[in-house]
């Protein structure tokens, strides 16, 4: 059920052809200067200070979108971190890409799929500078990944075109109203999300879910608490 190089890169121009994945995670060079992201924050620091930063259990909109899943689909998680999501992804039989820039993180990521007798494949790269494939996966999905808005179209743009005709979109970010719950995510407005900018920037989606809702926040070192999120799925067309 691997991810090979080929189906990966089959629709990406020679000239931006990549090394195959492996089992054990490919390093994509990553500008060293571009180490501190998303809101300033060095996550490569923050994911060696401790274990499963943001805990082990999926995020609760991916959890609600089980029965989209079919095993056997090609699944690439933008920004998954120590992976919580991608290994559950796994665990429903799902063929995993886990994309993050931190090396700390893959190497939990890793961990964590073995402890629960799965596994996924592991990529590091800066998902800003990746030759995005086309038409490579059945389902992507974004969990609380935060760029400013120069950043974030070209982002979802790639996201789009990464799809699979029939492929899902699934995308969890903190609300621009979270600023008044102050229980995680990024302190400058124009980093967070509203319905209004997926409803744009994924005009050519099937929309299947685009609102607000209150979602549990857990962060090692912080008390449990709640903040205002958007959950956003979508499909692209079959036919397109």
């Amino acid at each position: 059920m691997g991810l090979d190089s080929r189906g990966l890169r089959g629709r990406i121009s020679p000239g931006r052809r990549r090394r195959a994945v492996s089992d054990r995670g490919l390093e994509l060079p990553a500008r060293k200067a571009e180490q501190r992201r998303l809101s300033g924050c060095d996550w490569e620091a923050d994911y060696a200070a401790v274990d499963h930063l943001f805990g082990t259990q999926p995020s609760a909109l991916l959890l609600s979108c089980q029965p989209l899943l079919r095993a056997g689909q090609r699944a690439l998680a933008v920004g998954d971190g120590e992976g919580r999501n991608g290994v559950w992804l796994a665990e429903q039989g799902l063929d995993v890409l886990s994309i993050d820039l931190s090396p700390t993180a893959l190497k939990r990521a890793r961990e964590l799929a073995a402890r629960r007798n799965t596994r996924i494949r592991t990529l590091h790269a800066d998902i800003r500078h990746w030759p995005w494939p086309v038409e490579a996966f059945d389902l992507v999905t974004l969990i609380f990944v935060h760029f400013p808005a120069v950043q974030r179209r070209p982002l979802h743009r790639n996201m789009e075109a990464a799809l699979k005709p029939g492929g899902l979109l699934i995308i969890e970010a903190f609300h621009v109203e979270q600023l008044r719950y102050g229980t995680g995510g990024p302190k400058d407005p124009a980093m967070l999300y509203h319905e209004r900018i997926v409803e744009k920037d994924f005009s050519g989606l099937e929309i299947l879910e685009n609102r607000k809702a209150m979602t549990g926040v857990v962060k090692a070192g912080q008390p449990p608490g709640e903040g205002m999120t958007l959950r956003f799925v979508a499909r692209r067309p079959a036919s397109w």
